[in-house]
């Protein structure tokens, strides 16, 4: 399944429907842009003064990611996991307990299923950065190696959310070409 952006309103109504403790992993993933498997599996030990530590399970690569002082009130402070298992002794929430309580959520609200699941909280997050700190701080904040990569998360907004039916912005616009000239490899030309 493909998942889609999520616009502010349907983020709010998803927060507003649920509990802190159950919004929180998704929370996670909108502040640092987060994949949910590498949220979920997160250390209380990884929470540090500078943010939270972690290592992508898809790239093997390690970050640091910010998290607002709001939301690290919030996290659990005792045992392993920052977000344990409510049914399995010693283990973690699983990326699926997410998914699942993200469609019910959804489904409470009244958002259209379709494409709603965790990773569109990545999706919002590139979108929002996009907008305050530009496309080179979306690219190294999701650890992408291709503009390419970057691009699909950066204006996830122009196809179904706040700006689906605006004109592309000057800047925007600049930044396309320039993606597609550095995909033909023809950009010093």
């Amino acid at each position: 399944m493909k998942s889609r952006f999520l616009d502010e309103n349907e983020i709010k109504s998803l927060k507003n429907a649920s509990t802190k403790e159950a919004f929180l992993p998704l929370l996670i993933s909108l502040e640092t842009g987060l994949r949910i498997g590498d949220v979920v599996a997160l250390r209380v030990a990884d929470v540090k003064p500078d943010g939270i530590h972690y290592k992508s399970k898809k790239t093997g690569k390690k970050g640091i990611a910010a998290i607002s002082c709001a939301t690290r009130k919030l996290l659990n402070k005792k045992g392993k996991w920052l977000f344990p298992s409510p049914y399995k002794v010693g283990q973690h929430l699983t990326r699926q307990a997410v998914w699942s309580r993200l469609k019910r959520l959804a489904k409470n609200v009244d958002i259209e299923l379709e494409g709603v699941s965790p990773h569109s909280m990545r999706k919002v997050f590139a979108v929002e950065l996009y907008r305050k700190k530009g496309f080179k701080a979306v690219q190294e904040a999701l650890q992408h190696n291709y503009a390419s990569t970057t691009e699909i998360y950066s204006f996830a907004d122009w196809n179904t959310g706040d700006n689906a039916n605006l004109p592309l912005k000057r800047r925007d616009l600049q930044l396309i070409v320039k993606m597609v000239l550095e995909a033909l490899g023809q950009e010093n030309r």
